[in-house]
């Protein structure tokens, strides 16, 4: 009974400690834990970071709402920019070069203008086929007016036949188109020089005042390529125009 009186201090302790654990719980474990709950239900529009310690005393960090991007994520944008940029660039391109299409009303004076050298294309390149379908294709090559100095079929009048397989300037679409729309004075001008001189030594008028539209022009080039003798147009017998870089550039 002794030894009992001599240790009630510490079994009353204990009863203390044991009614505590069992009605509040370990103080420092709810502190801890209201700690951490507090950490991760803050405010989510703050862009700082919490730091909070859990149960087993590690740190452990909470990121907010409104963290900066990854580097991953910075990548993807940067790659999808960049392939945006990259079509568009490329739909730039493919209109630039794309000339010219059947039925472009566009004039024949302003296209030579806007397209650089080489960069004019007919639309019609099976010209004999053309021909033979449209036995009325000749009157594209009247209408305007051709027929006066070259014949009424592009044989020949008082200036040089366009059947003979002769090209004073070159054979190219893009050269034949020019010189029917600025005279041979205006191909000069963007250029070009003349290759040969045929028996008329005379200039060619320019004619895209006259011819209102780019597909005009195109028939009528179709209908002097298709009276020309076999071998003598492109792709059998290329003759580019000749032109220095520097005269465009003026």
């Amino acid at each position: 009974m002794k030894a009992l009186m001599r240790h009630a201090p510490l079994v009353a302790f204990c009863l203390t400690i044991g009614v505590l654990f069992l009605t509040e719980g370990v103080p420092w474990v709810v502190q801890s834990q209201a700690s951490t709950i507090t950490a991760t239900t803050g405010s989510s529009n703050t862009s700082e970071t919490a730091v909070t310690a859990d149960k087993t005393g590690e740190t452990v960090e909470l990121a907010a709402e409104g963290e900066a991007p990854s580097a991953d994520q910075e990548d993807d944008e940067k790659s999808a920019a960049s392939a945006d940029g990259a079509k568009e660039a490329a739909d730039a391109s493919s209109d630039a070069v794309e000339c010219c299409k059947p039925g472009d009303t566009t004039p024949p004076l302003e296209l030579v203008e806007k397209v650089p050298p080489g960069g004019l294309h007919s639309p019609y390149p099976d010209y004999m086929k053309m021909a033979k379908d449209d036995p009325d294709l000749v009157v594209q090559f009247r209408l305007p007016g051709c027929n006066e100095c070259h014949g009424g079929t592009g044989g020949g009048g008082f200036c040089p036949a366009l059947s003979q397989g002769v090209w004073f300037w070159g054979n190219t679409d893009d050269v034949l188109f020019r010189l029917i729309a600025l005279g041979s004075d205006g191909l000069a001008k963007q250029g070009f020089h003349r290759i040969q001189w045929g028996s008329v030594h005379a200039g060619m008028p320019p004619m895209g005042h006259t011819i209102k539209t780019a597909d005009h022009l195109w028939k009528i080039i179709a209908f002097i390529r298709s009276i020309n003798p076999p071998g003598t147009n492109p792709p059998e017998k290329v003759i580019p125009g000749k032109m220095e870089l520097e005269d465009w550039e003026k």
